[in-house]
């Protein structure tokens, strides 16, 4: 078939796909769901409270032809010397490695906490946690995200054998999420760095979109691959982790009340998971 009639077949199936398909990726919001997740999380040595895993990953595109002066070309080219798509996922406790959330609206050069100050599960956990603060409800992320009482952590100077068991069992934990990004590549490989997507950023993201929905059908159909221990295609999967740990910028010009606060509670939050379960 001809290039352009690929192109169209692509496109309407993709649209399709997000618009019908699109609840096969879904967070646990209820009480009930959350619950099965903390309890699976505590299976696998992990700590109460847990509900999920998060991270970012690179996906290639070609260097989009815009001139929007909002979206210029240049922004989509990451760190990484490439242009592409900062996608984050997010993949709840389970061996099936199956994906509740993902972002594909952002440039290759917008960080990882960028994308989640503007996420949708993002507000969802803070209002939950400003409903009722004495409830224990958080997703697990590497030091590229920002610590909150919802998002925690790994210890960026770790002082005590707690403090390094809880770095330790965190990063075991969130291996999970790594291994599904592993996973989504292997079984859609134009999701690749050097195969590289040949559409605009807005078709890109619907692609992506389509794969991570495919990637749980297979899942819940149990059509496996063979697991993929750590980043398993060769990969870099800590695309943008490298800008330190956010959590020591609280004296940061720019940081307003509000976040200072978050910060805080944040830090509360991780000590009674160190001082309770790590010892």
């Amino acid at each position: 078939m001809h290039q352009s009639s690929v192109s169209r077949c692509i496109t309407e199936v993709t649209d399709v796909m997000v618009e019908v398909l699109g609840y096969t990726i879904q967070f646990p919001e209820g009480e009930a769901e959350k619950n099965q997740e903390k309890q699976l999380f505590i299976g696998i040595g992990g700590f109460p409270g847990i509900i999920g895993c998060i991270d970012g990953t690179q996906i290639a595109i070609v260097a989009p032809k815009t001139e929007h002066p909002e979206m210029p070309g240049v922004i989509f080219y990451c760190r990484k010397q490439y242009y592409s798509l900062n996608v984050q996922i997010l993949q709840i406790c389970n061996a099936q490695l199956k994906i509740t959330n993902i972002n594909a609206r952002f440039p290759g050069s917008v960080h990882d906490s960028a994308i989640w100050q503007t996420s949708l599960v993002r507000r969802h956990l803070v209002n939950n946690y400003v409903g009722n603060r004495n409830q224990t409800t958080y997703l697990l992320g590497d030091s590229g995200y920002p610590l909150e009482p919802w998002l925690l952590t790994p210890i960026a100077n770790p002082l005590t054998d707690a403090e390094r068991q809880f770095n330790r069992r965190h990063i075991n934990i969130r291996n999970t999420v790594e291994r599904t990004i592993g996973v989504l590549k292997q079984r859609f490989r134009c999701c690749l760095k050097h195969r590289t997507l040949h559409y605009s950023p807005e078709r890109a993201a619907h692609i992506i979109y389509s794969a991570a929905i495919l990637h749980n059908l297979c899942i819940t159909r149990n059509e496996y691959l063979d697991d993929i221990n750590g980043n398993g295609n060769g990969e870099e999967f800590n695309d943008c982790h490298d800008a330190g740990n956010i959590d020591n910028n609280i004296d940061g010009v720019g940081v307003d009340h509000a976040e200072r606060n978050f910060l805080r509670y944040g830090r509360n939050m991780r000590n009674r998971v160190v001082d309770n379960y790590c010892i």
